[in-house]
């Protein structure tokens, strides 16, 4: 059931619970990296603030033009003030200059200039990147392109020789206990991802890695220049919480990597002990939620209509699920909802009629804060982004955080002020 003509273009409602993962916070996992963004001073306001809050202050700076600037052209104040940038802090190895929306209208050769600058200082890398939320809806919206620029970042002499694979479109660290080490360790193959590095110089050993693994489609353009300039090769298994797709995943993964690599002795992944414990992680936190209604928010994870099924098919009680839009990879599970289960209300999060919200029932475990503000729910899984999900391993932890939701109420105002806004 549809509230509010979902998926309806509107004037948007942003909620205090619209957090995230932004551009400041993916740009600066590039260790030893500096983000100058040259924009009026009013257009990156949210960010500053949202900077501050998240602790990268000292990581970004901001050259404001004015519209006299916009008349003139500005060139000349990007390459002065990365210039007085450079000067003042030696440490920087990476710096991305990111140009606003309205310069997509005016031209600016970003790219240019970047390269100017990275030939007055050839010690450091510099690349054009782009702030332009009005190609979101695009093939290339801004934390796509980011990204590409990030792994661009990495010297071109590296190249795809080591038994490794990178892990793309994963922003938070996946800890090791996750069965996707167990996997590929049996094959001698070891796991590389961005938040593993503190060090510019081997943050860049990602380009020897001789696999990429696409997580989310954010990773897509960056595994497949990798894949162009480093000679990666790239494989798309994402994220799931469906036991079955991952059972799928890993039996075919399993087959391409046989063709090339032999397994170790004394291996440590069985497929089907790490699948009895989920479904033991599974069963108990049905029992313990019974039948409290769930809501899912599509911050909290990429697919969250998949979610919704799987979640259905363990004996969940699915309420909600609130999406601003249904992406291609989950249109299968948004239409299997719709034609079986359509007493489940699909919402529109950022719908402005949302900024008005009736008295209803706050009983409900919220998986995700946008979903959770907007129904001012009791119950919070403290989740964003499949933050640090991923298989066997990410069913159980989420499993886990079911059951924890609901011991006490949730301080939804103290959780959302410390985990942020976008950024």
């Amino acid at each position: 059931m549809c509230v509010n003509n979902c998926f309806e273009k509107t004037l948007n409602y942003c909620s205090p619970g619209h957090g995230g993962w932004g551009l400041i916070r993916i740009a600066s996992i590039i260790p030893e990296s500096h983000l100058l963004f040259i924009c009026p001073s009013a257009c990156f306001r949210h960010g500053a603030l949202g900077a501050v809050q998240h602790g990268y202050k000292n990581r970004t700076s901001y050259l404001c033009i004015t519209p006299a600037d916009v008349v003139i052209g500005y060139d000349d104040l990007i390459l002065e003030g990365a210039q007085e940038l450079l000067d003042r802090d030696k440490s920087i190895k990476v710096l991305f200059l990111f140009v606003p929306c309205m310069d997509d209208f005016i031209g600016t050769d970003i790219e240019s200039i970047a390269k100017e600058v990275e030939m007055k200082y050839p010690n450091v890398v510099v690349r054009a990147c782009h702030m332009n939320p009005i190609a979101v809806e695009t093939n290339k919206p801004h934390l796509v392109t980011t990204m590409e620029a990030m792994y661009s970042t990495i010297n071109t002499e590296n190249k795809a020789t080591e038994d490794a694979v990178n892990l793309c479109g994963s922003f938070a660290k996946i800890e090791e206990e996750c069965d996707l080490f167990d996997f590929l360790g049996d094959f001698g193959i070891s796991v590389r991802q961005l938040a593993d590095y503190e060090e510019y110089e081997k943050f860049c050993e990602m380009g020897r890695s001789k696999y990429n693994l696409i997580l989310r489609p954010e990773g897509r353009s960056a595994a497949g220049y990798m894949d162009k300039h480093y000679g990666t090769s790239s494989v798309q298994y994402m994220i799931t919480y469906d036991i079955e797709e991952i059972r799928k995943n890993y039996e075919e993964w399993k087959r391409v990597l046989s063709e090339s690599h032999s397994i170790i002795d004394n291996q440590k992944f069985d497929i089907d002990a790490q699948e009895n414990e989920t479904k033991i992680a599974i069963d108990r936190a049905v029992n313990k939620l019974k039948n409290i209604p769930i809501s899912i928010s599509n911050t909290a994870v990429l697919r969250p209509f998949t979610l919704a099924k799987a979640l259905i098919s363990y004996g969940f009680n699915v309420t909600e699920v609130i999406s601003q839009r249904v992406l291609t990879i989950d249109e299968e599970a948004y239409e299997y909802i719709c034609k079986n289960h359509p007493e489940i209300k699909v919402i529109q999060p950022q719908h402005h009629k949302n900024a008005v919200r009736d008295n209803e029932d706050t009983n409900i475990v919220a998986i995700g804060f946008e979903g959770a503000y907007l129904r001012q729910s009791d119950y919070v899984v403290d989740l964003s982004g499949d933050e640090g999900m991923y298989g066997y391993y990410g069913v159980r932890k989420l499993m886990g955080m079911l059951e924890k939701s609901i011991e006490e109420k949730a301080d939804l105002k103290k959780m959302i002020d410390e985990y942020g806004a976008v950024v």
